[in-house]
């Protein structure tokens, strides 16, 4: 029976034995009557709640969605997930139990700013605890690690999300500087800091780079289905032309799965050392005979010099053991790298040391080792920049160091097909331009 029907019939009953001789009596029956029918209908109503949100269980899965909600977190320099946590108000244990799930799969000690994490969050009301249901961060292009709350714990998984790549061809005449004319024709920066390292191996872009050389580039971007941009200026295929050669450079996939690039002779461009460890430099004295600039005398300049402001970053050159970073004389704060080959490098005259860099420690390529100076025997800031081979110093402006990679015959094969497509693919996308 409905229970405002059978509410109704107690007050029509009231009302009729209220208008008889005893009616004191049938009034205090009513209202007992009524109070034990409040308990009854009381206990009817949380029996039915328990129902549907889950007794004793705040955060099941089963709540109405007008409690659950969706942020967006934009990683700022510094960031960690345990402050971000603690900034939306999470309890520790809740955080550390994420941070314990979301390690094994993701290194939170590299958040890189801008990056985005998406939340799924479960609140009972404007000033209850927040909850955590999901986490969202992208691993890689294409690949997001997801934190769920299931049966009382944290669960990491890594999820393939769908992407769709974007094709971009662009090109332009240097006038000015390449950085500044390839920003102008709409490559994005991180494809053109890249190009610059890639090309780095073969071209001085202080002597080989002049006004009205060209230059092409045909890269991609990758979105997701939400249309968010994952991965931007992915190079495919680039071009510069310098005043002695034309450089190309294709990437390729080779068969143990690894993604490189490779010259349109389908050799590596990746080489034992770069040919100039700072972007954006001049060079202010070259390798040879000069007159030293403090103690007056002609010497042998065994290196070169590239002014550059103080604290430009300095990268290493090749991949190698550092063998000395400390004060070394006239050099000043100085730092020396063992590399393959029988080769070393040597770089001088720093202001300071990047975080990390010491004797016996392994860098990368293109890793930043330090920062131009002026210390030791100096007259300006600038970088001092040494090749030693077997023990002898040597011209890096002649450098001709052997590749890293060599692809198979069959590699090869395949490369001189790819090479030959993507080039017209090139050409088609800026035909529709």
């Amino acid at each position: 029976m409905d229970l405002q029907v059978l509410r109704q019939k107690l007050i029509n009953i009231f009302s009729k034995i209220s208008k008889r001789k005893n009616w004191k009596i049938y009034t205090v029956l009513f209202i007992f009557t009524f109070f034990i029918f409040l308990i009854i209908t009381t206990q009817y109503a949380e029996s039915r709640q328990n129902s549907i949100y889950g007794k004793n269980n705040a955060y099941d899965i089963s709540l109405p969605e007008y409690n659950r909600y969706e942020k967006e977190i934009v990683i700022k320099q510094g960031e960690t997930i345990a402050s971000i946590l603690y900034d939306m108000g999470v309890p520790n244990s809740y955080s550390k139990a994420i941070i314990e799930s979301l390690s094994p799969f993701y290194n939170l000690k590299k958040l890189q700013p801008g990056k985005k994490i998406k939340f799924i969050i479960f609140k009972e009301g404007e000033q209850a605890t927040p909850f955590i249901e999901l986490l969202k961060i992208e691993k890689s292009p294409g690949i997001e690690a997801r934190v769920c709350y299931k049966d009382g714990s944290y669960e990491t998984k890594l999820v393939e999300v769908k992407t769709i790549p974007i094709y971009f061809a662009k090109h332009g005449i240097i006038e000015n500087t390449l950085y500044s004319d390839a920003l102008k024709a709409g490559i994005p920066d991180s494809a053109i800091m890249e190009m610059f390292q890639l090309f780095s191996f073969d071209v001085d872009f202080q002597r080989d780079i002049y006004r009205g050389n060209k230059f092409k580039m045909f890269f991609k971007n990758i979105i997701n289905l939400d249309g968010e941009t994952v991965s931007k200026g992915d190079i495919i295929f680039a071009e510069l032309e310098t005043a002695w050669k034309t450089h190309k450079i294709y990437s390729f996939t080779g068969d143990d799965g690894k993604t490189d690039y490779f010259n349109e002779e389908g050799l590596s461009i990746r080489k034992t050392l770069l040919k100039t460890p700072i972007y954006g430099a001049r060079i202010s004295s070259g390798y040879g005979n000069r007159s030293h600039p403090i103690e007056g005398y002609n010497h042998m300049h065994r290196g070169l010099d590239f002014a550059a402001p103080k604290n430009t970053p300095i990268i290493a050159s090749g991949s190698g053991t550092v063998e000395l970073a400390g004060w070394n004389g006239g050099y000043g704060n100085c730092i020396i790298i063992r590399h393959a080959n029988e080769y070393k490098t040597l770089y001088a005259h720093m202001n300071s040391y990047a975080n990390g860099v010491r004797k016996g420690k392994y860098v990368k390529q293109g890793e930043i080792i330090g920062y131009v100076g002026t210390t030791g025997i100096s007259t300006g800031n600038h970088l001092h920049y040494e090749i030693i081979f077997r023990g002898q110093q040597i011209n890096p402006s002649t450098i001709r160091t052997p590749s890293e990679k060599k692809l198979s015959k069959e590699e090869l094969s395949r490369f001189f097909i790819e090479a030959k497509k993507i080039d017209e693919e090139y050409e088609n996308a800026i035909k529709k331009l």
